[in-house]
């Protein structure tokens, strides 16, 4: 049963057509809420990180400006001639006056910075920090550095990591300290910037970290090292700004990453959240909605099923009592009972299916009497004269002393009589009407000496069944009527063509045709009945072609250009033809 005959699949698919807009709609929804909400987190933490860095950058660039106001302090400045007091205490009293000032400016910060002042032409120093107590030239050099550099520094045998800057006006090079006037020092701690990533990471879902230009990285305390590792070898493939806002999957999973510098350091502040944990409640939200649908489609498909069951599955048992009515098939019953309104119809069909019956078989024996009467004419419309011709040539054959043309004659006779005669089969396979034809032909090539004959025809065909004398008479017409009037060499031939709808046998002849107007008449005739003028030869093998393959099945007529008339018998396939291998039959003189 066809797809637009089946309720139970339109049902279906009507189903299927009407949630497809809703989830297709849903899903972009989704999409954009989801897309609305990243782009709202990634605005977010461009904010934090912009907000993060500048007070990273502010604290040490006032750092940075302690360090030039105290480069230009009056007081500051009498570190240069402390050499000059007189005594001792003075010079111990007036560096306590200096460290004291120095001591305020560090409280003041909220990092834990240190200050060193340094004298090299009296090699005086003063400091907040404990570790350094004298003036050494060669770790100055060592340590001295006009920009924000991140060195690993020993002191006293402990080791940690400072960012470390020198002040000195004028700029001198790194070999020429020891000529410079003060050179102010200024440092911090690792422990300051770890505090303040601690503090930005409190309350958020990121994960922050500084990345340095060669590559060095400080960490929060709760960092999560392999991530950060994974994180930063990208970053030192495409450099800090090409992730300053990016989306980069990462385990399997997409995080966005963002970066800012920090231009007082030169370092990047970096932070990296995972969207998932973001997303997370619109995908609940997403996977609540598709499991309602999955149980709205399970619903409706159960719904479509019942519907199938009560309505479908008796209107699909109803159309196939039809279909088998329609083929012939009038002992087709309904037995199933529904127990609704269809087992109404289905009584009052097998009602209806038994009155066809018996109605059928009233007229089926009326028609196969009618199609025996009309055999019964075709075969005594046989002309006697080709038996009396076929005597006539047999004696003259005789008298020739043409033994095996005598004995081909014969054998051929006989089988045209035997089929022709045969009247308990109304039908035949087309080999054994083929094999008729053939007879018919060689008797009469043994009659008509310029005759020739061929016959093609695909053994595809040979087991279709077909009314019986349905060629004889058609190659009859073509010798009788078309190759022996004429003077030249007739050719007769017998060709069988199959196309995707029909089955075709065309029986051609090069005689002498017919004209337009003769061709005319004859297709007239054959939708005719038959007069004492007109025969009834033609009009019987298209009456008998309807009668068994229906209005489809006809004779076509066509003239030849080179001369010749083409007859084609024409009828519709069979869902039942037998496939054997294809052969060529051709006879001679």
């Amino acid at each position: 049963m066809r797809l637009k005959y089946s309720t139970f699949r339109r049902i279906t698919l009507f189903i299927f057509l009407l949630l497809i807009p809703i989830m297709v709609l849903y899903a972009m929804s989704n999409r954009v809420s989801v897309q609305v909400l990243t782009e709202e987190v990634t605005s977010l933490k461009q904010k934090d990180l912009d907000y993060f860095a500048n007070d990273i950058n502010k604290t040490v660039d006032s750092i940075s400006t302690l360090g030039f106001i105290l480069s230009q302090d009056i007081h500051i400045q009498k570190l240069r001639h402390l050499h000059l007091l007189e005594t001792k205490y003075e010079l111990t009293e007036e560096k306590l006056r200096m460290l004291e000032r120095l001591q305020l400016l560090n409280v003041t910060g909220t990092w834990d910075t240190q200050y060193s002042i340094m004298s090299p032409e009296n090699e005086q120093i003063i400091s907040t920090s404990s570790t350094l107590f004298s003036y050494d030239l060669d770790m100055l050099r060592e340590r001295y550095s006009p920009v924000w550099e991140y060195k690993t520094l020993t002191f006293m045998g402990s080791t940690g990591k400072w960012f470390l800057r020198h002040i000195v006006k004028p700029v001198i090079d790194q070999t020429e300290l020891e000529n410079a006037g003060l050179i102010v020092e200024l440092s911090f701690r690792e422990e300051d910037l770890v505090r303040e990533l601690d503090q930005f990471k409190v309350g958020g879902s990121g994960d922050p970290f500084l990345y340095g230009p060669g590559g060095e990285v400080i960490l929060n305390r709760t960092a999560n090292s392999e991530m950060v590792e994974q994180i930063t070898q990208r970053i030192r493939e495409e450099g800090a700004l090409a992730y300053s806002n990016r989306i980069t999957e990462l385990n399997g999973e997409d995080y966005l990453i963002g970066s800012r510098e920090i231009p007082s350091l030169g370092w990047y502040v970096v932070d990296y959240i995972p969207l998932q944990s973001i997303v997370q409640p619109i995908h609940k939200s997403r996977n609540l909605f598709y499991g309602s649908m999955a149980l709205l489609l399970v619903m409706s498909v159960v719904a479509a099923y019942l519907l199938y069951k009560n309505v479908q599955r008796p209107i699909v048992q109803l159309i196939r009592g039809v279909q088998k009515l329609k083929m012939g098939d009038y002992s087709a019953r309904i037995t199933s009972d529904p127990k609704n309104e269809f087992t109404f119809l289905f009584h009052r069909f097998n009602e209806m299916a038994a009155e066809t019956e018996q109605l059928i078989q009233k007229v089926y024996v009326e028609e196969i009497r009618a199609r025996e009467a009309n055999l019964k004419q075709l075969q005594s419309q046989i002309n006697p004269h080709f038996l009396y011709n076929c005597f006539a040539l047999i004696r003259s054959l005789t008298r020739l002393n043409k033994k095996d043309s005598v004995m081909e004659l014969v054998l051929h006779l006989s089988k045209y009589y035997r089929y022709t005669t045969r009247v308990e089969k109304q039908s035949a396979s087309l080999k054994e009407e083929l094999d008729l034809v053939e007879s018919y032909l060689k008797i009469q090539q043994l009659h008509i000496q310029h005759l020739r004959f061929e016959m093609h025809v695909p053994s595809s065909m040979w087991n279709l069944e077909i009314p019986r004398l349905l060629l004889q008479p058609l190659v009859e017409n073509a010798v009788l009527h078309g190759v022996e009037p004429a003077d030249s060499d007739g050719l007769v031939q017998i060709l069988g063509e199959e196309s995707e709808a029909f089955h075709c046998i065309h029986v051609i002849d090069n005689g002498v045709g017919l004209t337009e107007s003769e061709l005319v008449k004859l297709e007239k005739d054959i939708h005719s009945a038959p007069t004492e003028e007109t025969g009834c030869a033609l009009w019987n093998i298209q009456q008998r072609l309807r009668l068994q393959f229906g209005d489809q099945a006809k004779l076509l007529f066509k003239r030849r250009a080179e001369g010749g008339l083409k007859v084609t018998v024409q009828w519709p396939k069979s869902p039942h033809s037998i496939q054997p291998l294809e052969i060529e039959r051709q006879g001679e003189n």
